[in-house]
């Protein structure tokens, strides 16, 4: 069995798994459109220009050192209002909720294991996302989170596994919202999600990912650990995450 079989070709499957959990950790999410869930309006402050939000975001989100000098960045992220727009179906109402949430700026980050078959069923982290998304107030921050936590399991699944630029397929995705998970930050929950990815050539691949939503003050974000055959090593997904709340919080 070849490295690629076990675990992915950076051509296909790196850009399409990665791309729907990617948005999800983005919270680039659709939303349910009954209007019951629409975010308070908060407060305004003072406004942070791009490039002071940018280099925020640079420091918070989980580096090389944090990873481990065994895992190899593969995205490195920034999304502007309009882009993260422009990702949602409901492209409209996203304006108009990151203009009520008060959204600056996002920052997403991906790091890959090297391809090897002993990620196969050693609950070992095959990927990793972090991302964060600067808000000019925690009630934007908290507001924004909500609304995903809010969202069906049934629509989370479908954005995920919407076509991707790589090719492939993800395929029978299952959400599993609010698992046990210790809190972290200010405020925080966490899924697990599981599904097939399948090859142009037909090989098809388990997944599952354990994904923690949070907020540290006024950032949102979410770290995503994905291990293949069985559930990835929750200590490290702790570990991590209590490394990104350290950087929000020594940033601000």
């Amino acid at each position: 069995m070849t490295a690629r079989a076990v675990w992915y070709d950076r051509s296909t499957m790196s850009r399409t798994l990665a791309a729907g959990l990617i948005l999800l950790a983005a919270l680039l999410a659709a939303c349910n459109g009954d209007g019951d869930g629409a975010p308070p309006t908060p407060t305004p402050e003072p406004t942070i220009d791009a490039a002071q939000a940018g280099r925020l975001l640079d420091s918070m989100v989980l580096r090389q050192d944090d990873i481990g000098a065994e895992y190899e960045r593969a995205l490195d992220r920034t999304t502007t209002n309009e882009q993260a727009a422009l990702l949602r179906p409901d492209t409209a109402n996203a304006r108009q909720q990151f203009q009520a949430w008060g959204r600056v700026l996002g920052r997403d980050v991906q790091y890959n294991a090297p391809a090897s078959a002993e990620l196969l069923f050693q609950n070992k982290t095959a990927r990793l996302n972090n991302s964060a998304t600067l808000y000019t107030t925690a009630d934007g921050a908290s507001a924004s989170l909500a609304f995903v936590r809010a969202l069906p399991e049934e629509a989370v699944a479908a954005f995920i596994q919407q076509p991707g630029e790589g090719g492939g397929t993800l395929s029978e995705t299952r959400v599993e919202k609010d698992i046990a998970f210790s809190a972290v930050g200010d405020e925080s929950f966490a899924w697990r999600i599981t599904g097939k990815f399948t090859f142009p050539d037909g090989f098809t691949v388990n997944y599952v990912a354990d994904a923690l939503f949070l907020r540290v003050d006024r950032v949102a974000g979410s770290v995503i650990t994905i291990a293949l055959g069985q559930p990835p090593d929750r200590a490290q997904l702790e570990a991590l995450a209590g490394t990104f709340v350290e950087n929000v919080r020594a940033a601000r």
